[in-house]
């Protein structure tokens, strides 16, 4: 066998020069080579850093409550489960004791404490933290079973995830005037969080949230109509009076022809109206449409934000504000223009028991008259007796009674009393005469009597239009020597405008009504509600309400990397100046590239911003997000700092590396064969 030497120097056998593409090729492959462990060098060692390196904790309650940090809080710990992508998964789960709350106290300006088991409330709930060695992690808090999903109320396990907030004990005393009561309840809210090596997603649930609050602008509201109606009936009872407006409308007809005696009638008008029982059905105190009701009795509100929102609270944008100035607007515009319609009800009430009142009208005058004396003179006949001298039965100046008249009357009175007495004389009735006498006598009339007897009987409406039900009026003038010509029409329609003008005119008792409902009812509220320093202001400006709050969180505690952070519901006082409340919280990392909304199934890879290649809109758009996209408008969540893994798909990577590897070989393999030709026996 012979065989062919084949010189290690000098040409090649066969033909004398390679072509341009063995020399570019075998060149090719020597970059490819190299090129290939250049590459692969970075990605090993980084994936020897950071291979299923995972974190994932939980809370339920966190946060700052009045300078107290709740992580502090012993029984309020979070869970916790780290894995360093060489261990079992590890999990945890449960270590909250909500028992933990009344063991705290808050420490409150002016020296005041306040136990945190009076700020916070909360049911039965449940954490749960998991991380695994292929870099997936998962935490979730609240209304949750024993392996960490979501439940809605009262899942298998009994997690409810409820919790009521007292935000009146957070607030200044400045607004008790108008505020008391301020709660936050949550139904059933829970949080999860899931994490892989490059991406994260979160998703919140809340089955219920009610605000309530009391406000005593709009309370009492039985007490401020009865006011208002006490008014009116003391207005009634005035215009009625003798100098009422209603009592002069009679007077006014009657005083005249009375003025023939020098007197007035006793004038009364009843106007019979049961205001009270005519509004009784409108003061019940309870009010609403179901989305926000209150009682004007107690002044208590409870608004169910579910159904104020439109029936939904759950797959809200990130950070949506459930107490914007539209909703808070929509609230308390709502009671107070409610309170405005009862007040206008309670007037339209009150004007038609007036315009059905029953009224009734007496005027009364019994009256005696005396008249003038008069004189007359008076004469008649009398006897005047005549009187003379008589003595022992003779007349003086000669003669003798014989015992005549005189002598004969002396005689048998004296029975000769004179005998033996000197002879005297003695005077005595000789005789009568006829006389006239004429004298002034007064004479006295008897008294003449006057009397007024009216009665008018019927309702306003119709007193108005000029009939009733019975009317009389009788009128004598002393003893009916005087004649009245009264019509007892006249009284009526004299009446009827008194009437008209008196209660539903301008400056009428039914424009007072509505003064003073404005003024005791209307403006109380609106003042309380919607004024300077008001129910407006607190929930305007001091309180906040995010649901589904997320966010991006560089470090935690001592785990250093980007995280992703799922908050179900996060309440604010004073712009967090007195609280912030993180209610059910979920965190994942620390590898999160992109944030992705795990509800979004279709049309995934335009990033939420364009539609599907056949052109038909993105059910996703505005939702589904990667690569750093916005967040529904939130800061971009393509993490700053050291990443886990370059923007490049790794795959993509590997394979573009092997395609050079592979190209390289072949190349320099052609290479190899043209200048190492085989040697033919």
């Amino acid at each position: 066998m012979f065989t062919q030497h084949i010189p290690r120097t000098g040409k090649p056998v066969g033909k004398s020069n390679h072509t341009a593409g063995v020399r570019f090729g075998a060149a090719l492959g020597t970059m490819a080579l190299v090129s290939g462990f250049t590459f692969i060098a970075p990605a090993a060692a980084s994936a020897e850093e950071t291979t299923g390196a995972s974190y994932a904790y939980a809370e339920f309650l966190s946060g700052d409550v009045l300078g107290t940090d709740l992580g502090n809080v012993a029984g309020l710990g979070q869970v916790v489960a780290s894995n360093n992508g060489n261990q079992a998964r590890q999990v945890d789960r449960d270590p909250l004791t909500v028992d933990a709350l009344g063991a705290t106290v808050l420490n409150q300006p002016g020296g005041l404490q306040l136990p945190l088991l009076d700020v916070v409330d909360a049911g039965v709930i449940s954490q749960y933290a998991e991380a695994d060695k292929n870099g997936e992690s998962f935490a979730s808090t609240g209304a949750i079973q024993d392996d960490g999903a979501i439940g809605v109320g009262n899942t298998s396990s009994g997690r409810a995830g409820d919790l009521t907030v007292d935000l009146d004990s957070l607030l200044s005393n400045e607004f008790a005037s108008v505020l008391t009561d301020l709660k936050l309840e949550l139904d059933a809210v829970s949080a999860r969080a899931d994490g892989n090596m490059t991406s994260a997603s979160g998703d919140y649930t809340l089955a219920d949230a009610t605000l309530s609050f009391s406000s005593p602008a709009i309370s009492k509201l039985t007490s401020k109509v009865t006011t208002a109606l006490n008014s009116v009936d003391g207005q009634l009872i005035s215009l009625g009076g003798d100098n009422g407006a209603l009592g002069n409308s009679i007077d006014g007809i009657l005083d005249p022809v009375l003025g023939v005696v020098g007197s007035s009638a006793d004038v009364k008008v009843v106007v019979d109206a049961d205001l009270q029982k005519a509004v009784s059905t409108l003061l019940d105190g309870k009010y609403g449409d179901g989305a926000v009701s209150f009682n004007l009795e107690t002044g208590a509100v409870v608004v169910d934000l579910e159904t104020l929102l439109g029936g939904e609270l759950n797959n809200l944008a990130p950070n949506t504000e459930l107490l914007t100035d539209a909703v808070v607007n929509q609230i308390l515009n709502g009671i107070t223009e409610t309170v405005a319609d009862l007040a206008d009800d309670i007037v339209e009430r009150v004007e038609l028991s007036l315009r059905d009142a029953r009224v009734e009208v007496s005027a009364k005058l019994n009256l005696l008259t005396a008249q003038k004396s008069t004189q007359k003179t008076v004469c008649r006949d009398i006897q005047v007796p005549i009187i003379g001298d008589i003595l022992n039965g003779e007349v003086l100046g000669g003669g003798s009674s014989n015992g005549g008249l005189v002598g004969g009357l002396l005689g048998g009175l004296t029975g000769g009393l004179t005998d033996g007495v000197t002879q005297g004389v003695t005077q005595g009735i000789i005789g009568y005469t006829t006389d006239t006498v004429c004298e002034v006598v007064g004479s006295v009339l008897p008294d003449l009597r006057s009397t007024v007897d009216v009665s008018i009987i019927g309702n306003v409406d119709d007193l108005i239009d000029g009939t009733a039900i019975s009317a009389k009026a009788n009128i004598s003038l002393l003893g009916g020597t005087v004649t009245t010509g009264l019509n007892v029409n006249t009284l009526i329609g004299s009446l009827g405008k008194s009437l008209d003008s008196s209660l539903f005119s301008n400056g009428g008792v039914v424009t007072s009504l509505v003064k003073s409902l404005n003024t005791g009812l209307v403006n109380p509220a609106v003042t309380g509600l919607l004024g300077d320093s008001s129910v407006a202001t607190v929930l305007h400006d001091l309180v906040s309400i995010k649901v589904n709050v997320q966010e991006q969180l560089t470090s935690t505690g001592t785990v250093k990397g980007d995280m992703f952070s799922e908050t179900a519901v996060r309440v604010a006082v004073g712009s967090g100046d007195v609280a912030t409340l993180n209610v059910a919280r979920a965190v994942v990392g620390p590898n999160v590239q992109t944030v992705v909304d795990p509800n979004c199934t279709e049309n995934c890879g335009t990033g939420g911003t364009g539609g599907d290649p056949d052109g038909d809109p993105d059910p996703c758009v505005g939702v589904c997000l990667v690569g750093g996209s916005d967040f529904l408008d939130l800061p971009t969540y393509a993490l700053g700092g050291q990443l886990a893994y370059t923007g490049a798909g790794v795959a993509t990577l590997i394979a573009l590396i092997v395609a050079l590897l592979a190209a390289g070989a072949y190349f320099a393999r052609q290479g190899y064969l043209r200048t190492h030709p085989k040697s033919e026996l």
